[in-house]
């Protein structure tokens, strides 16, 4: 069977970690009520670290490579087969939406249920599975795959906590596909893609300050990096401040590697007690950044002025003595035809 199973139900997750993950394996599935013209009633996307290499949605009916590499590497039977998994998770997607909807007396406005499923390759060796539903952007249900158990977010995802927890064969059949067939493609997957998902390219790492009304806004702004999964800290005195950070998202370069930012507030006076911390694959241990130095606006602005008057200064000495003092004597009484300064023209 492959890696886009039609089996249960789904919860977010995060990638966790640089230092750990090796490789990822993602599936995003979306099912909304009443879509808006041009977005499709239902989407699949798979992800593998981070990087889109296959889609279906309710309006093609059929999967499709987003790759080259898995273009090249896999049959039309393995097309024909994610193509049927993902005609029976549309139909599966779009009946669970009407139960959840009809759980929360919704309707009447649009409503959507995604669907997270996916597993980690770690560095010591190890494997983490994942799967959740989310409904409207909330938490509704997760599977923990150590427990076997199902985790609901409120009152109408208890129900299904007790369905599925009272038909064991749920559980065990996503701790099958997380742990055996997931880890599989996973492998597969890295192994057709090689050459680009092993590829390791450094960020380039900006940290600025702006200060506004007593307070310094400090950025950190990392640039062109890959593959995708990065951690971006800032740590005063050494120790790390996450309460205190904001962060962007990651987000795609045209040239496919990425860029994010994090940003803390400061005292000016603690200015140099910051640094930014930045773990990523590339690197062989975490990159620590400070605040880079800024010359003095009104300092440059006067060196700039003093250097122009120089300039003018000597060019209108040259002018001067062109016209002047460059010119040779006239001998006493005599001329030097039109150009002297004493004779007739």
């Amino acid at each position: 069977m492959g890696p886009g199973c039609a089996v249960g139900l789904l919860l977010l997750c995060s990638l966790g970690g640089a230092a750990r993950v090796l490789h990822s394996l993602r599936y995003f599935k979306f099912a909304v009520s009443d879509p808006s013209p041009g977005v499709p009633r239902y989407q699949d996307m798979g992800y593998v670290d981070g990087v889109p290499f296959v889609h279906y949605d309710s309006e093609s009916k059929r999967y499709q490579p987003r790759t080259q590499w898995i273009a090249a590497n896999v049959d039309q039977e393995y097309w024909v087969g994610q193509t049927h998994i993902g005609r029976g998770n549309e139909q599966i997607s779009y009946s669970n939406l009407n139960v959840v909807r009809d759980r929360y007396n919704q309707s009447g406005r649009a409503q959507t249920l995604q669907y997270i499923s996916g597993c980690d390759l770690l560095d010591d060796g190890s494997i983490k599975g994942y799967s959740e539903y989310t409904y409207d952007g909330q938490d509704f249900i997760a599977f923990d795959m150590d427990t076997m158990t199902f985790i609901a977010a409120d009152a109408a995802a208890q129900v299904t906590k007790r369905k599925w927890e009272h038909d064991g064969s749920v559980a065990e059949s996503w701790k099958n596909y997380l742990e055996n067939t997931c880890v599989e493609w996973l492998k597969n997957y890295v192994r057709y893609g090689q050459l680009e998902l092993e590829r390791r390219v450094p960020p380039t790492v900006r940290v600025s300050g702006k200060e506004t009304d007593g307070i310094l806004t400090l950025t950190c702004r990392a640039h062109g990096f890959y593959p995708r999964p990065i951690v971006l800290s800032w740590l005063k005195d050494s120790e790390v401040r996450d309460q205190d950070t904001q962060w962007g998202s990651i987000a795609p370069n045209s040239d496919g590697t990425y860029y994010m930012w994090a940003s803390i507030e400061a005292s000016p006076r603690d200015k140099d007690r910051y640094r930014c911390q930045v773990e990523h694959a590339s690197l062989l241990q975490p990159g620590l950044y400070a605040l880079e130095p800024q010359s003095d606006l009104h300092s440059t602005l006067l060196v700039v002025a003093v250097v122009m008057l120089i300039i003018i200064l000597i060019t209108m000495g040259g002018v001067f003595w062109k016209r002047t003092l460059g010119k040779a004597p006239c001998p006493e009484g005599g001329r030097q035809g039109r150009s002297c300064c004493s004779g007739e023209p």
